[in-house]
């Protein structure tokens, strides 16, 4: 899958290239947004989607999903479900897809890959739940690495799920959030919560927040948001 978001007459965003096959569809559902459609049921183990999104300067580009992910796990032996976005950024793109769901047995890797260049932003959200409701947890692994002009701003990897390093019981987490944001604001400060951080990268931010339940996760990602916004107004 292929968009290309460049700035077009009047500074408005077009959308020269919006191009999909396989599993993932694309639908221009704004004038600089648009959806993934899942086109089959899945993914399922040994799948493999790419994702690249160009986004030039001067250009928008807002991605959504049209619904939540459930990753399934393929019949017999067969590797992880994998998704990959690459993503070559000048201008903003703000990435904001629905959950993944990872259905029990299942295996998933999900990479996300940001290249920023000159005054380019990036915001982008993932939000996690392992196992439907009344089955096991299946297992996760996600990882972000964002450049600027070839020097590394965020390098993280996140495991969940049996088998993972960071699954010791008591401590598994079934539901994970994050959220990063950089630009050409000012560096924040570290923030934390109840099972929840936000963290200064140069130039914006990377927060994360775990629980046993999506929306509480998601909810304590959002209390932090609110804190920031307490501070600055206080100031």
């Amino acid at each position: 899958m292929e968009v290309v978001a460049r700035r077009g007459p009047g500074g408005r965003t077009v959308l020269p290239v919006v191009r999909a096959s396989g599993q993932l569809a694309v639908r221009r559902t704004g004038p600089r947004t648009v959806h993934l459609v899942a086109a089959a049921f899945g993914p399922l183990g040994g799948d493999d989607a790419q994702i690249r999104l160009v986004v030039e300067e001067g250009a928008r580009l807002s991605v959504r999903s049209v619904a939540a992910a459930v990753v399934l796990p393929a019949r017999g032996k067969s590797p992880p479900s994998r998704q990959v976005v690459h993503a070559e950024v000048a201008g903003l793109l703000d990435l904001r897809p629905e959950p993944t769901v990872v259905a029990a047995r299942a295996v998933h890797s999900a990479e996300l890959r940001v290249l920023l260049t000159g005054e380019g932003e990036l915001v982008a959200t993932e939000q996690v739940l392992l196992g439907r409701a009344g089955e096991e947890p299946g297992r996760w692994t996600g990882t972000i690495r964002v450049e600027r002009d070839g020097r590394p701003v965020l390098h993280t990897t996140v495991g969940l799920g049996p088998g993972a390093p960071a699954w010791l019981p008591p401590v598994t987490p079934r539901a994970y959030a994050s959220t990063v944001a950089v630009g050409p604001g000012e560096t924040v400060d570290v923030l934390t919560g109840d099972d929840a951080v936000r963290l200064p990268l140069p130039g914006g931010w990377v927060s994360a927040a775990w629980g046993s339940e999506l929306h509480d996760t998601v909810a304590r990602l959002a209390a932090l948001d609110d804190a920031v916004a307490a501070v600055e107004v206080a100031r």
